[in-house]
């Protein structure tokens, strides 16, 4: 640059013209934008600042308003000047410098690997400007910001090293320790708080892990934050949290300061007197602010998020699984402009209540990632720190645990956090909560057993989502409570508690089975099916499922169940005949209304929705336990419809009229998650109990025929899951009635069975097989055929046998590897049925096919046809002793052969195949005869099966 002035002149009103430009619409497209970028980092010395800002100014326009995006060329070019800028310029510019470096390192901490030192080192520029106690706020926010774009993901592989990874996090820890005792200006310290939380979810969510010395540090900063510009909770952060339940951080009370700190709050005295007033009139003006109120603040993204749960344009939001812990803003969002707040005493207080509870949701969302990416053992050892176990604990006016979240945090957002948090933190920790007892009168004592703690912690997590569920008024985080009770229905070992929590959620998630937002709907059904696929099954989930009251006992609930707790409508103070219009309920308790809720034999279903449970002292309970189920005992009483069978029901099929339930003349359906989460709920209702929906074979095999004749390929995938485990307790059930000298009436005939086979092999299943594509459906419905079991496949006519076999046979050598695993699967099961084992020609077939999968590439398949070599094996000994040598002229020797040769290859191959390879050897080798032995090819293969197996019996898990 020269010093002519009148160049000097025009370069000047230059900048200042594309400064002042309107943003609103495209100006600059991305060639000619980072050639002049380019350009003005060329041609203007890093030391003139004036200049250096307008084009830092320049560049923060561009890439945050018209979203330029930068070359590589160009952004090694800028960071270069900018660094260089920062350490010429002086303290004056260096936030402008900052604030546009901190666009160029967005998402391109790849392509700057070259100044991650010079950057992030021990005497790195921006670490310096940090640790530097001397350093402005503005300042020290630029630089924070910068690191925290360092920390997000690029698009390539390449990151920070670890090294810099641990220099970002002693950043972000030190300035979350450092910020509560500082005294700055609040939105500014907002901020600062933010961009550090965000920081270190953006290193967990490239890094997929959490470093455990650094645990304790940093969840002590975020349990703190959690509560940040919440009454009643001490702004004192505890150095550390430690993971013992039984060792806690003393955190001083809230009138209890440091000299330090009161120094501070000395010099603040002044403010906060006139701040108090201020305070006091904007309170009585505004009653939906006062104390208590779970009315949202004035964050503007609240409403957005709201916004989700609803419908535009008449068309309904099906992103039932959000994840409110997912997305980051883009970046010029990061840094929210306050020219959206206005300057009146209201919009400043507005704007401090925003900026709070977004650093409640950055702590929450932090918080999460820690939970996601952290060893469930070791984050099992700080539940104590965030889940109390006692309602006193929670009650308490300083307590710090996310269940106060829940409760009493005035914004919808940060309750959606606490409750994702609540469920990472309990998800696949059901090995963990298993020790958990309740017990019915806890005696004094010195001494509390783990297993008491535990569950009084289950207990007080029950107890405050149950009073959350009743006064919760918003659809998005409605829905985030619902899953959070799925999660903890799938961990908690109910068997172990006392009867009637199951029993009261039924109660509460009843009123939104028929909610108008389906995403609380499939959270509902999410629900259901979590309690169906408990295991061991219980008794009260039966009584539960069934339609009419627990026909056990007659007594009044347990002591549990009968504490009182607020309706919704009672919480809410919904005006008679408006219900429907605030809550969102449904006012049609009927069938045959579209969205009412299901009748059975004239009675509601809060009748029968597990308000009467098993009580202690009566035969089926089992002391302070809930009890299983027995399957005689039950039988007796399932003579109605369960509602739950009927409720998925009518939410798969197309709604058609009240007549005509399985009328196809409507297309129209309920939305896809819905009738997807109720085929789930079916099968898990399948598996687990079966014995009370055993009267409901015939709706549930119509079901699965209009389903297979559905035009989406998902619903016809999960339909095929049914089938599957609908025909395993059919199997079940003919297996028993086979074994047993006298007749079991409560369970289905073999004729019933066949019945349903033929209508099934006579219906879609077969088109389902042949068509082209749809290859997990095929699949599926390819294991639902190995379900059939001998004593129906013998009763099949012929055409449907052959039919079986023919196209099981032709899809062990499909493309698709999934099929072929299948389709070996099933010849594997065939061939020990014993109408079809004595079939020389079909075990042959088997034969062929299965040696051909052992040479598939697929691991998967070589473990299938491992496993069906070894069923092979079985058939062919077991034909050896009922039919002795005949069954053996017949077998092909080339085959026998090929079978022992393989298998001791197999024995000496993957840990998966050995078990197979051994036990096939071992069948094979039994049904030897002298004819076989007196040719040389065979005793070779038996001297090398010999050996393999000598070799396999004294090594490894084989021995």
């Amino acid at each position: 640059m020269t010093d002519d002035s009148a160049t000097r002149t025009d370069l000047n009103l230059l900048l200042d013209h594309i400064n002042s430009l309107d943003y609103s619409t495209i100006v600059v497209t991305a060639k000619p934008g980072n050639e002049v970028l380019q350009k003005l980092c060329s041609i203007i010395p890093a030391y003139e600042e004036r200049f250096v800002v307008k084009i830092c100014q320049v560049a923060n326009n561009w890439m945050k308003k018209q979203m330029l995006a930068l070359t590589d060329e160009c952004v090694l070019c800028m960071a270069d000047y900018l660094i260089k800028a920062i350490q010429r310029c002086q303290t004056w510019a260096i936030p402008e410098i900052l604030s546009s470096l901190a666009s160029v390192f967005y998402e391109n901490v790849d392509k700057l690997q070259q100044y991650h030192d010079t950057l992030l080192g021990k005497h790195g520029i921006l670490v310096q400007i940090i640790n530097n106690d001397v350093t402005d706020t503005e300042t020290l926010k630029e630089a924070v910001v910068c690191v925290q774009c360092l920390t997000l993901r690029p698009k390539s592989e390449s990151y920070l090293s670890q090294v810099y990874i641990d220099s970002c996090y002693n950043v972000f820890t030190m300035l979350l320790h450092k910020m509560s005792a500082v005294s700055m200006d609040p939105l500014v310290q907002c901020k600062i708080l933010m961009y550090c939380l965000r920081g270190i979810q953006n290193i967990l969510r490239v890094t997929k892990d959490m470093p455990v010395d650094r645990l304790g540090v940093i969840l002590a900063a975020v349990r703190t934050y959690m509560f940040y510009g919440v009454g009643c909770q001490s702004a004192v952060l505890p150095d550390s949290l430690y993971p013992s339940p039984f060792t806690r951080v003393e955190v001083p009370k809230s009138g209890t300061l440091t000299p330090k700190q009161a120094a501070i709050k000395k010099d603040d005295t002044a403010n906060k007197k006139s701040k108090r007033k201020t305070k006091k009139k904007t309170d009585t003006k505004d009653p939906s602010k006062q104390k208590g109120s779970k009315q949202p603040d004035n964050d503007s993204g609240d409403n957005d998020l709201l916004d989700q749960g609803q419908s535009v344009s008449g068309q309904v939001n099906l992103d039932f699984d959000y994840d409110p812990m997912a997305g980051y803003a883009t970046w010029s969002k990061v840094s929210s402009s306050d020219s959206e707040w206005s300057d009146t005493e209201g919009g400043q207080g507005s704007r401090s209540r925003s900026n709070c509870t977004k650093v409640r949701q950055c702590a929450l969302s932090c918080f999460f990632w820690i939970a996601k990416f952290s060893d469930k053992k070791v984050m099992f050892s700080y539940w104590s720190s965030f889940i109390p176990d006692s309602q006193s604990s929670t009650n308490a006016s300083n307590a710090q645990s996310l269940l106060n979240i829940v409760l009493k945090d005035p914004s919808p957002k940060c309750r959606m956090g606490a409750l994702a948090a609540l469920s990472i933190l309990l998800d696949n920790t059901k090995l963990l909560l298993s020790a958990a007892e309740d017990s019915d009168s806890p005696k004094p004592s010195t001494f509390t057993s783990y297993s008491i703690i535990l569950g009084s912690t289950i207990q007080e997590i029950h107890r405050c989502l149950f009073l959350a569920m009743a006064t919760e008024d918003y659809a998005i985080t409605l829905t985030q409570l619902i899953k959070c009770f799925g999660t903890v229905i799938a961990n908690v070992p109910y068997h172990r508690m006392r009867p009637g929590l199951l029993g009261k959620i039924v109660k509460h998630i009843r009123h939104f089975i028929n909610h108008r937002d389906p995403n609380v709907r499939v959270a509902c059904l999410t629900c259901l099916g979590s309690m169906a696929g408990i295991q061991p099954p219980l008794m009260e989930v039966c009584h539960i499922i069934q339609p009419s009251r627990p026909p056990i006992t007659t007594k009044p609930p347990t002591e549990l169940d009968s504490q009182p707790l607020r309706t919704p409508d009672t919480a809410l103070n919904v005006p008679a005949g408006r219900k429907d219009l605030d809550s969102g309920f449904s006012s049609s308790p009927n069938i045959n209304s579209p969205g009412g809720v299901l009748h059975s034999g004239g009675e509601r279903l809060a009748d029968y929705s597990g308000g009467t449970t098993p009580t202690k002292g009566t035969a089926q309970s089992s002391g302070s336990v809930t009890p299983a189920f027995s399957d005689q005992l039950l039988q007796m009483h399932s003579k109605e419809r369960s509602w739950v069978v009927k409720l998925c029901v009518k939410n798969i099929l197309p709604l058609g009229s009240a007549e005509t339930v399985f009328s196809a003349d409507e297309v129209r359906t309920e939305p896809l998650p819905i009738r997807l989460e109720s085929l789930q709920v079916l099968a898990n209702l399948t598996k687990g109990y079966f014995p009370v929906i055993r009267n409901c074979v015939p709706l549930l095999k119509e079901l699965i025929h209009q389903c297979f004749c559905d035009v989406d390929p998902v619903i016809k995938l999960h339909a095929a899951k049914l089938l599957d485990e609908f025909t395993q307790v059919l199997q079940q059930d003919v297996n028993a009635v086979e074994a047993s000298d006298i007749a079991v009436a409560e369970r289905l005939s073999k004729q019933q069975v066949l019945e349903f086979w033929l209508s099934l092999l006579n219906g879609p299943i077969q088109e389902v097989l042949q068509m082209p594509g749809h290859d997990g459906v095929k699949a599926v419905a390819c294991d639902c055929l190995a379900n059939i079991g001998d004593p129906v496949f013998r009763y099949l006519p012929l055409d449907k046998r052959v039919m079986c076999l023919t196209v099981v046979l032709g899809l062990a050598s499909d493309e698709d590897r999934i099929i072929r695993a299948a389709a070996i699967r099933t010849l594997g099961i065939f061939v020990m049925y014993k109408s079809l084992r004595e079939d020389v020609s079909f075990v042959a077939d088997c034969a062929t096919a299965i040696l051909g999968a052992m040479e598939d590439k697929n691991m998967f398949v070589k473990v299938k046809a491992a496993w069906s070599l070894a069923n092979l094996g079985d058939a062919v000994a077991s034909n050896r002793e009922e039919s002795g040598e005949e069954f053996m002229e017949e077998f092909s020797d080339v085959l026998m052969l090929n079978i022992i040769t393989v298998a001791t290859r197999l024995s000496q191959d993957a840990d998966k195949l050995k078990p197979n390879a051994v036990r096939t050897l071992g069948n094979i080798l039994r049904c030897m005869t002298k004819r076989h032995l007196g040719k040389d090819a065979f005793q070779q293969a038996v001297l090398g099966a010999v050996k393999s197996l000598v070799k396999s019996a004294g090594s490894g898990a084989m021995k």
